[in-house]
């Protein structure tokens, strides 16, 4: 019977399910921002690679 009582009492178990909703609440804003700014994101990395492959400028002719 106290092995009973022992083991309704404990709440060690109640961390660990704390833990899992801190993690899933998170995760849930983390998938709201992505899908919020997902686009601006991509659009912004897809800029900055273009930018990374264009060639280089062409120099100033030089002066006589």
């Amino acid at each position: 019977m106290k092995s009973v009582e022992r083991f309704l009492s404990d709440e060690a178990g109640a961390e660990l399910a704390e833990y899992a909703v801190a993690v899933a609440i998170v995760v849930a804003i983390a998938i709201l921002v992505y899908q919020i700014l997902g686009d601006a994101i991509n659009a912004k990395m897809l800029s900055v690679a273009d930018d990374i492959n264009a060639p280089p400028p062409a120099a100033p002719p030089a002066a006589p």
